[in-house]
């Protein structure tokens, strides 16, 4: 299957991390990445491949993270699917041992 997502920009994942309260280490672990290739792209130095965004994409959307296309020139954007306090009591919980599953919500 072919991941048809669009590319995330630097700012989108430095947005994403701040939203879920992420640190660069705390997203290279979930991305199994190198910190510093992380660091790169998010300075924008780094020409970003496509497997570094789908990498770091997918850790923060599964950290509740919601990536916002561009829509009628606003530019993109990214949101949390959930309210805070539901993002920190899911991580809490899964990191606690408990299954992770797919949510419902848009």
């Amino acid at each position: 299957m072919t991941d048809t997502s669009p590319p995330i920009t630097a700012a989108q994942s430095r947005a994403g991390r701040a939203l879920v309260g992420w640190s660069v280490p705390a997203l290279a672990e979930a991305t199994a990445m190198p910190v510093n290739q992380i660091e790169q792209f998010e300075a924008e130095t780094l020409d970003p491949d496509a497997e570094c965004q789908r990498a770091i994409r997918t850790a923060l959307e599964a950290a509740g993270v919601l990536f916002l296309p561009e829509q009628g020139g606003e530019g993109v954007g990214v949101r949390l699917k959930f309210p805070r306090l539901t993002v920190k009591r899911i991580q809490t919980w899964e990191g606690e041992g408990g299954t992770t599953g797919e949510d419902d919500i848009p």
